[in-house]
This record gives structure tokens, sequence and C-alpha cells, in this order.
């Protein structure tokens, strides 16, 4: 019996070393035989998915490839690896995803036996990935570094990846995606409030850590703020509550409509208390109750750029800022050079598509940062290289409308020229259809992908404008509203600009550049 005689299934239960599978699609690729639904099918649950433009128009050859990073940490041999595969097989293209991945573009078939091998030399996958089924979990990327960390999520993170992956048969076809995150970081950069589930540690009355559990949130076009379960979960519950809210999603979740087969829609169909009771039933205990939420901070300061202390003694890690999550397969190389020059332990990733160097012994943070900032990678980066996001955009993927990733970067160049002297921290997404991957309704300042008209008529790319997005735990967190302000994707640039300036001249007596963006009216200012 060949692979193709298996059910997909099957095959993915076969597939920890999925070779003999990518040998026949390959071979299949060669003989100009278009893939099957069930290759495809299979890729996908590989990370990877064809490319595949906004123009419907497939290059067949091409392919983008996400890797899945467990802890959000990349160790110096795992850098060595995907700098190498960015260079030789994605031409040196690659993206830091807000899920703390790494996603390589035009990978081919015919390279995929040599991909493998090289990520299992290091121990990275690609396996669940993406598909339908659990994502990568998002969290702190300083879990176990930082010394002001509420609770070291290292071992519960990679506990619970272990657990869905070792059981792999009974978690590989949920409905839909399933979106964690398990952290305890003191600027909560995990962003529970729009994970399809949250565990967010907290320290109580008692001087216990405990986790606050977030359930329903999520993004795309029925965005949707968590609700607080009104339930803590204790450290040693954390895998038996992820586990049990996984079964009850892929065994209740929506399997007719894929625009409700979220966490979020069977939640709202249900209720809190019958989704609670159904999950303590499948626990087979009760959990605590947790009325009140724990502080958190906002999501403009959810950051780490900088050198800091870290928890070892004389080490220290530094944070620095892409620009929109893209890196030069040459700059990846680089920046593992310096590392291994200063032997620093390794880099982990944000999920505001930044990362971080840690494990540098103190005596040589300096000298690294400047090394690394030197390559465009600043470690004290302008707030709008600190905190801009991209899709991927139409270049790669079939639902933009507009370029995202190049454009954004001349989008920080014009900026910090023209306004050098503006420090306010403040969020800015560029998304290239209203799916929002790049997450401008949750940015103060958010630019949706569509069509415009030009001063010429003509029909053009552009931006919906929406303003005063946020996220700043369940009870303050904000969604972006609505403009009515439409611009084309040349005028952005300048658009930013005059509201910065509009707020310098008049500031409608806020307090800040965030507050003044929630009561400006667009069509009267700007």
């Amino acid at each position: 019996m060949t692979t193709k005689d298996l059910s997909l299934l099957e095959q993915l239960k076969a597939s920890r070393n999925p070779l003999h599978v990518i040998e026949d699609i390959y071979k299949e690729a060669e003989e100009g035989i278009p893939l099957s639904e069930e290759y495809i099918g299979l890729l996908k649950w590989y990370g990877m998915y064809p490319h595949i433009n906004s123009e419907k128009t497939e290059d067949k050859k091409y392919f983008m490839k996400r890797i899945k990073i467990i802890d959000a940490k990349i160790n110096l041999a795992q850098l060595e690896v995907l700098s190498q595969i960015g260079k030789e097989y994605a031409k040196g293209l690659i993206d830091f995803t807000t899920r703390q991945n790494v996603q390589f573009h035009y990978i081919e078939i015919k390279d995929l036996p040599t991909i493998f091998k090289l990520l299992e030399s290091v121990g990275l996958t690609s396996r669940m990935a993406s598909g339908d089924g659990p994502r990568p979990i998002v969290t702190s990327p300083i879990a176990g570094i930082d010394p002001n960390e509420i609770y070291d999520t290292t071992n519960l993170v990679k506990e619970v990846d272990a657990y869905f992956d070792e059981n792999d048969d009974r978690f590989c076809n949920f409905s839909r995606k399933y979106k964690l995150s398990i952290s305890g970081c003191a600027k909560h950069t995990a962003s529970h409030e729009i994970q399809d589930l949250g565990f967010t540690a907290f320290i109580d009355k008692n001087n216990e850590v405990l986790f606050d559990l977030t359930i329903a949130g999520g993004l795309s076009k029925s965005k949707q703020i968590a609700t607080r379960a009104n339930k803590y979960v204790k450290p040693e519950q954390v895998r038996d509550v992820a586990v049990a809210c996984a079964e009850i999603f892929r065994d209740n979740g929506n399997r007719q409509n894929r625009n409700k087969a979220r966490v979020r829609h069977l939640f709202n169909e249900w209720g809190l208390k019958k989704f609670i009771d159904e999950l303590e039933s499948k626990l087979g205990y009760n959990l605590q109750n947790g009325f009140d939420e724990p502080e958190i901070t906002s999501s403009e300061n959810r950051n780490h750029f900088g050198i800091h202390k870290a928890k070892q003694e004389n080490e220290s890690f530094i944070g620095f800022a892409t620009n929109s999550g893209r890196i030069a397969g040459e700059d990846l190389e680089d920046i593992s050079t310096i590392c291994n020059k200063y032997s620093a332990k390794g880099v982990a990733l944000t999920a505001t598509q930044n990362f971080i160097v840690y494990g540098v012994k103190n005596e040589n943070a300096q000298a690294l940062a400047d090394e690394i900032d030197a390559l465009g990678y600043p470690y004290n980066p302008t707030p709008f290289r600190a905190r801009l996001q991209a899709c991927t955009g139409k270049q790669f993927c079939k639902f933009g409308i507009t370029e995202t990733k190049e454009f954004a970067k001349g989008v920080v160049a014009q900026l910090e020229k023209n306004h050098p002297n503006f420090k306010e921290n403040i969020t800015i997404a560029i998304s290239g259809c209203g799916n929002a991957c790049s997450h401008p309704q949750i940015s103060d300042i958010g630019f949706v992908g569509t069509k415009v008209r030009d001063e010429d008529k003509n029909r053009v790319e552009g931006y919906e404008v929406i303003l005063g997005g946020q996220l700043h735990g369940v009870k303050e967190s904000k969604f972006a509203h609505k403009t009515g302000v439409k611009i084309t994707a040349k005028e952005l640039p300048n658009f930013i600009g005059r509201l910065i300036e509009s707020y310098t001249e008049n500031n409608l007596e806020q307090s800040s550049f965030k507050n003044y963006l929630n009561v400006v009216d667009l069509k009267e200012k700007i």
C-alpha cells in the first residue's frame, strides 16, 4: 500500500518523519500532477501553504513554511540552521510572526528532505505549526530569564505542547485552529485577551502563584475580547485545563461553517456557565473561584527593548526591534555570528515580531547590542519601529489586497526621518485585508487593506483607518473604532504625520497621543 492509498488521518499518524510522504508529493509535482487536497492538507499540518496571491493565481513551485518554536526560544545551533535555510532555500525571506514562530517563503518541494533533516538535526519541527489543531503556544520570550517575572512557565508550555504532540491522533482534526497562551510575564506580553484560552500568572494575597483563566478571545472578522472564566488555575492544573478545553472544542465546535469554527462561537452559543460546567465535568474537579482580575499591563508597554540584567548571575538579555517582522537571511546569519562571537545562549521571539538575545555575559552586553544595532535592528528603537506590525500581505496571501511587509519598512523609515522627536509609546498595524493578521483592531492606529480611488479616480491600493484599539486586561481592552476615513497607500506615512502634528498643535485636552486618538474626529482634523 502506498501513502496515496492511506486516509489523511492515517498519513498524519504515520508521518512523524514525513519524508516518505514528501517523496510521493515531489514525484507528482515533478510529473506536473496537481497536488491533491489530501496532500495539501498534509502539508498544512507541517506548516506549509502554497503561494497564492490576491489575484488567486498560484505559483505551484513555491510554498510558505512555518517553523514551530515551542517556547519562543532558539538556541545557537538552531539559529544557525534557520539562517542557513533562509539563505539557501527561501531566497533570504524570513518573517518573525505574532505567534513567536519563524516563517520562510519560496520553499520548493524538492528541498524539503534536506530542510526536514536540517530541522531535525537541531531539534526543530514544523509539525502542527498550522492546520486544524492546536497552534504553537504564545508565552513570555524571557520565561526563566527575567528576574521580575511572576512565574517561569517554560516547563508548563513544553508539557502542554508535548501532550498535544504525543496525542496528535486526538488533536489533529479540530473544527479549526485552537490558540493558547501560557505566561508568567510581569508585562503580560502573551496577549491573553485575544487567545482562545489564556493562562495569566499572578500572585494572590496568600503569596501563591495562580493563573487567571480567560476564554474565547480572537481577532479576524468575528473579533472578540476574551471573557474571564472567574476561575483561577493552579500550575499543576494548567495542562489538564488546556486539554479539557481542547476536547470540548474538538467535540462541539462548528464543523459546518468555518467562519464559526472557533472557540468563541461555541462559547457564545453555550454561555459561560455551561462552558465551565462542561470543563469541570471533564476535569473531574472544580476550579478555584476567582472573581477579581489581576492587574494587567497595557499593550503599548509590553516591551523588553534595551539591555536588562537577567535572573542568571552575570548575564543580561537584550531586546531588539525588527521592521515589521521581516529579517533578511544574511542578517539572520550575521545575528547568529554575533551571538556566537559573544557566547550568547540564543534568541527569543516576541509576539510583536521582534526578538531578544539572551544569555549574554554582562561584560559583553553593550558590544553585542551595538553590533546587532549596526545591522539595522535597534535595541533602543523609535516608537514607530518598536511596535509597527505587518501581515504577509498580497505578496504571498490569497486574501491580501495590499502589499504590506516591504511597504511597512518604508513607512517606518519615513516616520523616523520626519518625526525624530516623537517619543510616546504607540502601536501601529498594517493589514493587507480584513482578516487582521497583524492586529490592527487592537492597535492605536490600524490600517486595513482595501481598494480606494486616487485623485485621478483610479482604483489603487489603500487603507481603511481605525483608531483607539488596545489590550489592557479583559476589563479595559477595546477594539479600534472605525473612523469613516480611507486613504491611498501612498498617503499613509503623511497621514500618520498629520495626526502627530495635529496632536502637537492641539491635544484636545488629552494627556497622551494614545488618548487623543480616541477622541479626534479625523474628518474634521486631518
